[in-house]
């Protein structure tokens, strides 16, 4: 008895070679989403078809749910439960179809979302656990994450994944899972953003969440054919986002270069050092360069805020990281700092002169530490940035 769980993800172009390869050997079809199979109408004409036509599914789908629901009765949420039960009593059929289908040969089970994403291997595994002798293989698709990821650039390192509406997800336990991504600075993917019938309550708590915590992270929405949008999450435009919707939030590190989502990650280039910055710092270990404003400079006031010259060269250059505002000028291969005021604030200042204190023992070491001194510099955007 074989199963073969074959995700197609957001459309049948992202089916994998092996999944396609496990639906050609199988002999029957069990359709658990009605997807469009007509692209594989010359594959599929020998085998056993079943879509949506649940009777025989219901057949071997046991009674025990309708139990549940006469118990329900009493319940203030009964519509609601009845909803969910039905829903899952689908599920579950279906599933429960393809294990009996397996006996007569190999049945691939097909399915629009990412299998694991979604659940749908989650209750494949657990309800074929009642019976002995199933085999089962799980084939992805390219999942949510990597098409939106595709979609906004490359908004992602460290994330957290989030289904805002499961029906077993609390607000509580929604609340304490955002806030903790948040404050550990994980990127949020949500997916699931908006409930059955149109139902916001979750996507409005996860709204006012946070709003509270920093309205002005990026937000990227992604939708069907390549269709994105990315802003602040304070100009969230909630009128294109769809239950099939994705959410990209970003975390302090993210930025918008030119038309994509960017989160900083490990993008770095050889440091590059003239007399000047080298200069700078053999007097900077001998305690020699000013501390905040240098009102003796005749270039003040060199940024268009500054209140502080600790670092008139900066120790991290070039971080090739456009979050504080640097940027590459255009086919010079020069990292410019021009519209980069963070390293010429108070606070920022600070920090580095505290962190530069382990790291920057002598002047060469900017050039042998510079992984390190890019390091510091990250620890330091993180206790600075908003």
């Amino acid at each position: 008895m074989m199963i073969n769980l074959i995700s197609m993800g957001s459309d049948i172009g992202n089916i994998s070679i092996n999944a396609f390869n496990a639906i050609i050997e199988s002999d029957i079809i069990v359709n658990y989403d009605d997807i469009d199979l007509s692209d594989l109408d010359t594959y599929l004409k020998d085998k056993e078809i079943i879509a949506n036509d649940l009777e025989e599914a219901k057949s071997v789908e046991d009674e025990s749910n309708d139990e549940i629901v006469s118990d329900l009765d009493e319940s203030e949420s009964v519509e609601d439960e009845r909803d969910i039960y039905s829903k899952l009593e689908e599920s579950y059929s279906k599933i429960e179809l393809a294990i009996s289908k397996s006996s007569n040969g190999n049945v691939a089970l097909i399915c629009s979302n990412n299998s694991n994403i979604y659940g749908i291997a989650n209750l494949l595994i657990q309800i074929s656990s009642k019976y002995n002798d199933v085999e089962l293989k799980i084939y992805p698709a390219i999942s949510p994450i990597d098409y939106s990821s595709a979609v906004l650039g490359a908004p992602f390192n460290d994330l957290v994944a989030i289904d805002l509406n499961n029906p077993l997800l609390s607000i509580r336990e929604l609340r304490n899972k955002v806030k903790f991504a948040l404050k550990t600075n994980f990127v949020i993917f949500i997916h699931n953003p908006i409930g059955e019938n149109g139902d916001k309550t979750n996507f409005n708590k996860l709204k006012e969440i946070v709003a509270k915590f920093n309205d002005e992270l990026l937000v990227g929405i992604v939708n069907e054919n390549y269709s994105y949008e990315i802003s602040q999450f304070k100009d969230l435009n909630e009128e294109i986002i769809k239950e099939d919707s994705y959410l990209v939030i970003g975390n302090k590190l993210t930025y918008k270069l030119e038309d994509y989502m960017i989160t900083s990650s490990d993008y770095f280039v050889k440091p590059k050092f003239i007399s000047h910055n080298i200069d700078f710092f053999e007097r900077y270990l001998n305690d020699e360069t000013p501390k905040g404003l240098d009102q003796e400079c005749p270039y003040l006031p060199c940024h268009e805020t500054l209140e502080a010259c600790d670092f008139c060269y900066c120790p991290f250059y070039p971080c090739a990281d456009g979050i504080t505002g640097g940027e590459w000028i255009k086919d010079k291969n020069v990292w410019s700092c021009q519209h980069c005021d963070w390293i010429h604030l108070e606070e920022p200042c600070k920090v580095v002169r505290k962190g530069l204190k382990r790291k920057l023992k002598d002047k060469d070491d900017l050039k042998t530490k510079h992984l390190e001194l890019l390091k510091l510099r990250r620890e330091c955007l993180l206790k600075t940035l908003k």
